[in-house]
This record gives structure tokens, sequence and C-alpha cells, in this order.
């Protein structure tokens, strides 16, 4: 399938609603511009993003989260 060629960002913006999957070109002023939606980030890119964890292991997380378990935590963890 070919781009899309848009006349405005308005039109532009309506054909990436119709198919989100391929870019769309519009012509802005003197410029002729590539517009493509962005997903949102996952929680995986946020995680790859962050970087290996340096913290408690695997083992030691989970001894933490039975001990709180054992004293009757079930409630939200707290917001950072």
């Amino acid at each position: 399938m070919s781009t899309a060629i848009a006349k405005s960002l308005e039109e532009a913006i309506e054909l990436l609603r119709q198919d989100p999957v391929h870019p769309v070109e519009a012509i802005v002023g003197d410029l002729r511009v590539e517009l493509r939606l962005k997903a949102p980030r996952s929680a995986a890119d946020l995680f790859r993003e962050l970087g290996p964890w340096e913290g408690e292991s695997t083992e030691e997380l989970w001894a933490r989260l039975e001990e709180e378990r054992r004293r009757g935590g079930s409630g939200e963890p707290p917001a950072l």
C-alpha cells in the first residue's frame, strides 16, 4: 500500500484514525511531513528502559512477599 498524502494535519490525523498501521504524508505550508501513530508504551517498554534489576534476588522478593502475606498484608502497595 502506498503512503496516503493529506492536504492538512487534520486530514492526516483522520487518515491515521482510519488506518493507524500505515504512515500518512501531509503538506504543511512548504513542508512535506510524514506522520505515523506511535503506540503507547507497554510495561515491557518501561522495564526495558529501566534496565536490569540491581536489588534483591527473585528469591528474596518472593520471601518478602510471603512474609507480608503471613502478617496479613493484602492492601495495595504504597505509591512511589
